[in-house]
Parts: structure tokens; C-alpha cells; sequence
């Protein structure tokens, strides 16, 4: 008999638009979730992440059941945030469709995943 995955924190690699949307997701089935993107080279170094998530409250049908959601989805990047994958119990990479640029991804990520 197999063992069930029990998923309490969850993060998604890549703030596009079914990053984001698989961030609400998790989040309104009531997994603790991050959201990473690359870092902004303007503003705050996870300002591509806060971008995603704030976007979410004006999409048509609204992926979030709640507006005030978006706030329990934490913003991180790929330089700064990948200690916040230490604890996951789930990761979903969902980056664009570049084999190079997975694979960077992948490396970068293999040592913070658990």
C-alpha cells in the first residue's frame, strides 16, 4: 500500500502566467506556497514574483477564491530565495519551454531541495 503525499508548503519555480496561476491554486486549497521567478533588475529583488501575484486579483475568472489570498503567496527569486525551498514538501517547476534554461534552473535548485 502506498504512502499519501501530505503537501503543507509547496513552491513554484516560474511567476508566468501558469506559475502564478498554479501558486493560487495551492494556495486556495490551503498550502503554504512560494512563488519564485528570476530576480528584477529594478526594484526589489523579488519584484517579478510580487508582479505575478498582485496580477492575479485582475485576472478573469479569478484563479484566487479569495482576493486576500494573493498575501498568504510568498515572493522569492532564484539568487536570494532558494533556502525557502529547504522546506517544501512539493516543488513545481514551471518555467519556460528552454531545455538550457531548465537545466541551469535545475542545477542552481539541487542543493536547497530537499
Amino acid at each position: 500500500m502506498s504512502k499519501k503525499l501530505l503537501v503543507r508548503r509547496a513552491a513554484v519555480l516560474g511567476a508566468g502566467v501558469m506559475g502564478a496561476q498554479i501558486a493560487a491554486h495551492l494556495t486556495n486549497a490551503g498550502v503554504d506556497t512560494v512563488l519564485f521567478d528570476l530576480p528584477s533588475k529594478e526594484g526589489p529583488p523579488d519584484g517579478i514574483a510580487m508582479k505575478a501575484i498582485a496580477n492575479l486579483a485582475k485576472l478573469s475568472p479569478a484563479p484566487l477564491a479569495d482576493k486576500a489570498l494573493a498575501d498568504r503567496i510568498t515572493p522569492a527569486n532564484y539568487d536570494t530565495g532558494l533556502e525557502l525551498l529547504r522546506g517544501c514538501d512539493l516543488v513545481i517547476e514551471a518555467i519556460a519551454e528552454r531545455m538550457d534554461w531548465k537545466q541551469d534552473l535545475y542545477r542552481k535548485s539541487a542543493d536547497s531541495v530537499p
